[in-house]
């Protein structure tokens, strides 16, 4: 990292729509004590690995250069390089934020014949998080990154605002490895939790969706009782810059394209357009972890899950997987770190649950690392924490 060798790249083409916001996804404020968008959450650790990296080497942090690449879609794209920019790129240099959109394909009719979206114009979507690998090949930002050092890629998702960016361990385990790519995974709560699990495929590494695993395999364990089809992919993951460019222009010949049966707003025969009650057409996705089986070591490193994992998917008050158990999970790991360094925390007189939170500034500890002047300290909720 600090020689400048990987770049990270976040996923983030996606809207905010079931969150109940217009703007893309990753505008988008969970509520912590700060009220950062997910997008600051994941600059600041870009800044803070840069600052660790550096100070590791015994180099200028302002020498470190962390490329990261933002894909967005056609909905989001405008908005997002407008919040960035709005925001000072949260501290990065301009010449280290590169974004880009995804390609779109088209959708098609249940007896596959094309769309009309408006007169003269067809219905298209976006072609899935596994058109990343066709943009930055298309694009020449592969060659770009090449040409200046960059190794190997770190790739997240704009919705896990625990995700460890641009992780050292992560990344020094794949490369020690010798691996081409690389997985991280957590244990799967129950044995039907819908999320796709890493496994063989014809003696492949590949990941496979929960719809595809039958109610036999996903309850089955091993000697030890634990779920053998157990390790769920989070969309995290890092690639050789080799590994990329080996396959060049051919990956769309390689990737297979998954069907995805929506409702598909068509265009009638006036000229209108009808938004159909009932699954009319497909859209056409590539999914990123198909180029799992064609690489020639692939890794895994499984962590824990609360340490790692807050998905924001789901509306506010919904069970999981919305910004309340997001807000809870990234409260709970900072509180933990506080502990652990020493501290105590505990709640203030009055305060309410959806106040009692705790939370730590990424720019003074990227992990839970370097709060030993904590030790001792006392604090009440809700507690924000900053350099």
């Amino acid at each position: 990292i600090a020689e400048g060798a990987v770049a990270a790249l976040l996923l983030a083409g996606g809207q905010g729509t079931r969150l109940g916001s217009d703007a893309p996804k990753g505008c988008y404020d969970i509520g912590m004590p700060s009220h950062k968008s997910l997008f600051q959450y994941h600059a600041e650790k870009v800044m803070s690995v840069k600052k660790l990296a550096a100070k590791h080497a015994g180099v200028d942090e302002k020498t470190v250069r962390l490329p990261l690449l933002v894909m967005t879609s056609p909905a989001t794209d405008g908005a997002t390089r407008t919040f960035w920019e709005e925001n000072a790129r949260f501290g990065l240099a301009s010449d280290e934020l590169i974004f880009f959109e995804q390609d779109m394909l088209p959708c098609f009719t249940l007896d596959g014949k094309l769309v009309l979206a408006a007169p003269g114009e067809l219905a298209t979507a976006p072609n899935g998080n596994g058109g990343v690998y066709v943009s930055l090949q298309r694009l020449g930002i592969l060659d770009r990154l090449q040409a200046e050092g960059v190794t190997s890629i770190f790739q997240f998702g704009v919705d896990n605002v625990l995700c460890h960016v641009a992780d050292p361990t992560f990344i020094g385990f794949c490369e020690m490895q010798g691996a081409e790519c690389g997985v991280k995974t957590i244990g799967k709560r129950e044995p039907h939790e819908k999320v796709g699990v890493l496994a063989l495929t014809n003696g492949k590494p590949s990941v496979v969706e929960y719809s595809e695993i039958s109610k036999e395999m996903a309850e089955a364990t091993d000697e030890h009782g634990s779920l053998l089809y157990g390790a769920a992919h989070i969309c995290v993951n890092w690639f050789s810059m080799a590994f990329l460019q080996r396959f060049g222009n051919s990956l769309l010949d390689i990737l297979p394209l998954h069907v995805a049966r929506k409702k598909i707003p068509t265009c009638t025969a006036d000229g209108g357009t009808v938004t159909p009650q009932e699954v009319n057409g497909v859209k056409l996705e590539l999914f990123i972890f198909d180029t799992f089986p064609h690489a020639h070591k692939v890794v895994a490193l499984q962590v824990p899950r609360e340490d790692e994992f807050a998905p924001v998917k789901n509306a506010p008050g919904a069970a999981s997987e919305s910004p309340d158990t997001a807000r809870q999970l990234f409260s709970a790991l900072c509180r933990r770190r506080l502990v652990a360094a020493g501290a105590s925390v505990t709640r203030s007189d009055g305060t309410d649950d959806a106040a009692d939170l705790v939370e730590i500034d990424a720019a003074l500890s990227y992990a839970g690392e370097g709060l030993e002047h904590l030790a001792g300290k006392e604090f009440k909720t809700p507690v924000l924490i900053r350099p």
